[in-house]
């Protein structure tokens, strides 16, 4: 990102003035690097990969960074085909984690069929079973087209490869129905649903949750028929109709369908994904995309569901696995959205065939822009980070030489170059956040080249996230998996006025020990300068984590975490930590973090070391120190600071921002570090 004093921040709070990079204690960290929890690092450099071992995750959760279609399903198609994980084992299962049937992912394969995944998990044509969780919608009829489709298309007895958690909510007919006549009555304001009635099942359930129907529900259809007919009568009764008037069978008629759903697909209890996870590697598959999601999307022009990796993070808390996941995030080389909506970088003149993406008739027009690197960081920080991308369509760029690449936005006269996030699910601040974004226009657009390579070095660049997978066309065969690199280029622009000129160089292309620049397309370390001959270094950061274990009066412990008002991990919770000052010790860094961001005083010679661990990038190196447990009457008050809302105690299985703050917690309430 490009940070100058004319740039600012856009958030539901209003604009922002960019203040540059910070470390998690706010001060400005070397090189404008900062530490993520499984965020960003630098663009992809590393060797190709047959598998992930390198990364050492179990398992693979995989988000769309955009509105969608981005090709979440060719994605977890690949995945599907190869070895996954520590030793290379091969996937044991797709977990559908969000959504419904209206989820489109469009999986090719190498001898040419072609299917749309909806609901049934895009490994199903390379035999992977599928898990439907408790955060899936259910649509049993659609569920049966779709079955039938796949059959055709040579999977053998598609619903044998299925199990859905009996918690799953229904999405009936009647939910479809109002879905429709509700976006109808918009009119001009429409929101471009796609009118499979997902919205209407989820507003239904939090407002009637012991009445809405669920899959376990199908097993017992005298409970399903008075469910039925209870949400018929109350949803004609909010649309002003009477029951038959909603263009739908009626209750007694789905009966058969839903019983037959019943009688070929297998309900499964909590347990069941416990036992998935300890089987072997699973993939997490998401719907929709973050940009659509219901608490931090362009509101109104959402989904009904949570569209970040959270889902996928609670049901392997859930599971006893939590932090076990590569957090992969898919985005195209240009950015698209259906239907209604700000598409801030859109260009009509952009002329990209789309054979599986056309205009709908409850969604609308297919639109196309540049890449769009201001919503798509946004998209990281609202779902606090991602691990990796793995990016599609990277042939488009040489085949359409008009595309480009937007790190900026115009906005009310002012360069605006990151959006805030806000609280998440403050509606109103995201409508505002919205009507901005009809005002903005792209700002100056750069161009990549035709060479891939550059595309994709480009947006990790910019997003400060790695690439592990690249795609060049539909099948698996056009996928290149990498390993997880060490992270390059990351160090931010200058924050003077001199940032605004064009540069002719970019970061680490100069000797830092007397300024000579490295001969073009110097990328190893490694590197001697051909100047002064000095040799320069790329080494992670070191960066200190401090646990403080608190006695309460009823006996119980509970440590000490922040809520941090600084990003990474916008109002999620952390433990204290930040980076270490040249000139103190692990220690002294320790007790000054905690002092900083809780007001709290410790003795460094009290700290214990009992834990590393690196970011998924191998660019920070963690140290967590303990310190002895304090009674908490002995506590200051909790106040706020500039970074944090305050100190809180987290309790066993708290999830915070971070998935290695999470494993240590994890670790210390289980007593793994008692003997110490």
């Amino acid at each position: 990102m490009t940070h100058h004093p004319s740039a600012a921040h856009l958030g539901p709070g209003g604009p922002h003035r960019a203040e540059g990079p910070q470390h998690l204690d706010g001060r400005r960290p070397p090189g404008g690097q900062r530490p993520m929890g499984g965020a960003p690092a630098g663009p992809s450099t590393g060797p190709a990969a047959e598998h992930l071992a390198e990364r050492q995750a179990d398992h693979v959760i995989v988000c769309d960074l955009g509105f969608g279609d981005a090709g979440k399903g060719t994605v977890v198609d690949r995945l599907c085909r190869g070895p996954l994980g520590p030793g290379g084992r091969p996937v044991h299962a797709v977990v559908r984690h969000n959504g419904g049937a209206q989820a489109a992912h469009n999986v090719v394969t190498r001898d040419g069929r072609h299917h749309t995944f909806a609901q049934f998990g895009s490994g199903t044509l390379a035999g992977v079973p599928t898990h439907l969780s408790r955060f899936m919608l259910v649509d049993p009829l659609a569920l049966a087209a779709e079955a039938g489709h796949l059959a055709h298309l040579g999977v053998a007895d598609p619903l044998a490869l299925l199990t859905v958690d009996r918690r799953a909510l229904l999405t009936t007919p009647y939910h479809a129905a109002a879905n429709r006549l509700r976006e109808q009555r918009r009119g001009e304001a429409r929101h471009g649903s796609c009118g499979l009635g997902i919205g209407e099942t989820a507003r239904y359930a939090l407002l009637h949750p012991a009445d809405a129907p669920t899959a376990a529900d199908c097993t017992t259809p005298a409970r399903l028929l008075a469910k039925l007919t209870l949400l018929r009568e109350r949803l004609a009764a909010e649309l002003g109709l009477v029951p038959t008037d909603l263009p739908a069978p009626p209750p007694a008629d789905c009966l058969p369908a839903f019983q037959a759903f019943a009688d070929r697909v297998r309900q499964t209890d909590e347990s069941h994904l416990t036992r998935l996870l300890r089987t072997g590697p699973v993939v997490f598959e998401g719907a929709q995309g973050v940009l659509l999601d219901e608490r931090h999307g362009f509101h109104p022009y959402t989904t009904w569901s949570t569209t970040t990796f959270a889902n996928a993070e609670a049901l392997l808390a859930e599971s006893g696995a939590p932090g076990a996941a590569l957090r992969l995030g898919v985005l195209r080389s240009y950015t698209t959205r259906h239907g209604p909506g700000p598409l801030p970088t859109e260009d009509t003149a952009l002329d990209v065939p789309e054979p599986h993406n056309t205009t709908g008739s409850w969604q609308g027009a297919f639109r196309l822009g540049h890449f769009d690197a201001v919503a798509h960081r946004y998209a990281l920080a609202a779902a606090g980070g991602a691990d990796a991308l793995a990016l599609t369509h990277l042939d488009a760029p040489a085949r359409h030489p008009g595309l480009r690449l937007s790190e900026s936005y115009q906005l009310d006269g002012a360069r605006l170059t990151d959006l805030t996030t806000g609280r998440p699910g403050d509606l109103t601040a995201q409508a505002q956040l919205t009507a901005a974004l009809f005002r903005a226009r792209p700002g100056p657009l750069t161009d990549p080249g035709p060479d891939p390579d550059s595309w994709a070095e480009a947006i990790a660049h910019t997003l400060r996230t790695p690439v592990l997978m690249e795609s060049y066309g539909p099948t698996a065969d056009h996928k290149l998996l990498r390993a997880l690199p060490t992270p390059a280029a990351t160090i931010h622009s200058m924050t003077t006025h001199e940032a605004a000129a064009k540069a002719t160089f970019g970061p680490h292309s100069h000797c830092h020990w007397c300024g000579s620049a490295y001969p073009p397309g110097t990328v190893a370390w490694p590197r001697t300068c051909p100047g002064c001959a000095e040799i320069s270094y790329r080494n992670p950061l070191p960066v200190v984590v401090t646990l403080l274990p608190v006695n309460l009066p009823d006996g119980d412990r509970q440590l000490v975490v922040i809520r941090r008002t600084i990003e990474p991990g916008y109002g999620r919770l952390a433990f204290p930590g930040g980076y270490i000052d040249y000139g103190e010790s692990w220690q002294q860094a320790c007790v000054r973090e905690l002092r900083e961001e809780t007001g709290i005083e410790a003795e460094a010679s009290d700290i214990i070391l009992v834990s590393t661990d690196s970011d998924a990038s191998g660019g920070f190196l963690c140290l967590f120190g303990l310190l002895p447990a304090r009674d908490l009457a002995d506590l200051p008050p909790s106040v706020p600071t500039d970074e944090t809302e305050g100190w809180e105690l987290a309790t066993a299985g708290t999830q915070l921002a971070f998935p290695f703050h999470t494993r240590v917690s994890n670790s210390w309430f289980t007593g793994e570090y008692a003997h110490l």
